[in-house]
């Protein structure tokens, strides 16, 4: 072996494999090209194959349009009315069977309109998804009114729900909201609709001394509906301040009615479910609390059942373990009793017999049963009737049966003693 012979150096091997990988595209350029060309044409045919360029309506007919559209260059204006299209698009069969609203872009231009001027708008619409294009849109044109919009300032309410763990409790005094008061602004109806302002809150299980929590701030009118209206700043935090309660037991609900029954009727029972309920806070103040009560239930001309929720009636520095209650209450018909002489029927006298006209005969009768049935009674509605079969002259006792109208109870003797006499042919 020649001793001054020397390997080529890693740099020199890889400079020559590059200068070697680059001939061979020099010499074989046309052939690489052509194979690149093929793979593309072969991957083109067999997309239009098993995923082929198809176009559809979305939403389909039948289903209410939903990609909703936007106004621009509105300036200081808002658009009254909302308007949702529907679009055909083409695409791929594969995207086109995942479409989503939020894959389109709509928006009409309202430059230059003046507020309270109706007029017709083009609605443009684009794609956010590649491969899919829109063919048509449809409406093609809106109607667009600009209005004015309102505004006013609101204060930020918190709207719990939830309860805190057993033991615990809010204190409101250490309660606060940033920020504090908010501006709406939208159409002039909606903003004169709302209520409140509200940050929602859920207290479940929150044990924290200081609870803090941000969210979107929510407008709602007096009835609870969320109103679409634009706030001023979106969203709020809150520092809720949460203390331990000293003492828990489990104290009776009450309720308190007010009116009167319908006449007639009295309340027969008060159910309330559950019958107690938990409270907690401060010793000296739960200690002192005997029962928790209910919202007041008005009973007035009642006569059927009632079944209510009612919200518990709040304790300041006491904690429930629940808000409201199911109160059932039974009405039942006033009892009445009065008693009456009914003069009887005398029923199967025999031939030749007569009752002896100087003996009265009447039989007493009482009635009890609803106060309003009893007061409405006459004597000539209780009907008695006293049987003679096998009756002889003179006097004895003799079966009498006694009726009267349904929904009252008869008290009658069982017998009544009748005198007869002969009479002549």
């Amino acid at each position: 072996m020649n001793g001054n012979h020397r390997r080529p150096s890693r740099r020199q091997a890889a400079a020559q494999v590059l200068a070697g990988t680059a001939r061979s595209l020099r010499e074989h350029w046309a052939q690489a090209s052509f194979s690149l060309l093929a793979a593309f044409a072969i991957w083109f045919v067999v997309q239009d194959v098993e995923n082929p360029r198809v176009s559809v309506t979305f939403p389909e007919e039948g289903q209410p349009a939903s990609i909703v559209v936007t106004a621009e260059n509105a300036g200081p204006y808002i658009v009254r009315e909302s308007h949702s299209v529907r679009v055909i698009a083409e695409g791929r069969a594969d995207d086109l069977a995942a479409l989503a609203p939020s894959d389109f872009d709509a928006r009409v231009d309202v430059r230059g309109m003046q507020p309270g001027v109706e007029e017709f708008r083009q609605v443009r619409v684009t794609s956010r998804r590649p491969g899919i294009r829109v063919l048509q849109v449809i409406p093609s044109q809106v109607r667009i009114t600009l209005v004015e919009p309102a505004t006013r300032e609101v204060p930020v309410t918190l709207r719990r729900s939830g309860q805190l763990p057993a033991g615990f409790r809010e204190d409101e005094a250490g309660t606060s909201v940033e920020p504090a008061v908010v501006t709406i602004s939208g159409l002039p109806e909606r903003v004169q609709a709302v209520q409140s302002v509200d940050l929602d809150v859920n207290l479940s299980g929150v044990k924290d001394q200081s609870y803090v929590v941000t969210g979107e701030l929510v407008a709602r009118s007096a009835t609870g509906t969320v109103e679409t209206v634009a706030i001023s700043p979106p969203r709020a935090t809150a520092t809720i301040r949460i203390v331990q309660a000293f003492v828990q037991r489990s104290v009776p609900v009450l309720v308190d009615l007010t009116g009167a029954p319908a006449a007639g009727y009295r309340v027969a029972s008060i159910t309330i479910d559950p019958p107690a309920v938990n409270i907690s806070g401060e010793r000296a103040v739960v200690n002192e609390l005997n029962a928790v009560t209910a919202e007041k239930v008005d009973v007035t001309g009642a006569r059927t059942e009632l079944r209510l929720v009612r919200n518990l009636v709040t304790i300041p520095n006491v904690s429930l373990d629940r808000r409201t209650v199911t109160i059932t209450i039974r009405f039942e018909p006033l009892e009445s009793a009065a008693s009456l002489l009914v003069a009887p029927e005398l029923q199967n006298l025999p031939a030749g017999l007569a009752r002896d006209p100087a003996r009265p005969l009447t039989v007493e009768v009482r009635v009890s049963g609803p106060a309003d049935l009893v007061s409405a009674l006459r004597p000539s509605d209780i009907k008695a009737v006293v049987t003679l079969t096998g009756a002889t002259a003179g006097t004895a006792a003799y079966p009498v049966t006694v009726t009267g109208p349904s929904g009252l109870k008869l008290q009658a003797p069982s017998t009544v003693t009748v005198t007869l006499i002969q009479v002549l042919p």
